[in-house]
């Protein structure tokens, strides 16, 4: 809208016209998947690579602790011998995964949901 006031114009906040949020979830519970199917198949390098996908999906809203913990994570990993410390990676991994499922959870984004009585009744 113009602002014929002779004042100087201020800057509009631009908001997306299109909420991706439900875009965003479908394809966090998909990386869960695969990240779910590698780590059962012991396909550990591939789940590292799904947790850090899961990150990036993730990462827009994180706090500064948080990306610190993350980085922990990583570089822990990075010093694992992927050949014989299969055991070590997949603790590592696992508490990596807790991380972010926990991670997701605070950010609103995970199975943590909270619903008063009355919407429930209200359905």
């Amino acid at each position: 809208m113009a602002d014929y006031s002779g004042s100087e114009p201020q800057q509009e906040t631009k908001l997306s016209k299109f909420n991706s949020t439900l875009a965003i979830l479908f394809r966090i519970d998909r990386l869960w998947q695969d990240a779910h199917r590698h780590s059962r198949s012991g396909k550990l390098i591939a789940w590292n690579w799904d947790l850090d996908r899961v990150w990036c999906e993730l990462a827009a809203d994180v706090k500064e602790d948080d990306e610190k913990k993350f980085e922990e994570f990583n570089d822990a990993i990075a010093k694992i011998d992927k050949i014989t410390g299969g055991g070590e990676l997949y603790k590592k991994l696992l508490e990596k995964e807790i991380f972010i499922r926990k991670l997701q959870n605070k950010q609103g984004k995970g199975v943590a949901y909270e619903e008063s009585f009355e919407e429930y009744m209200e359905g």
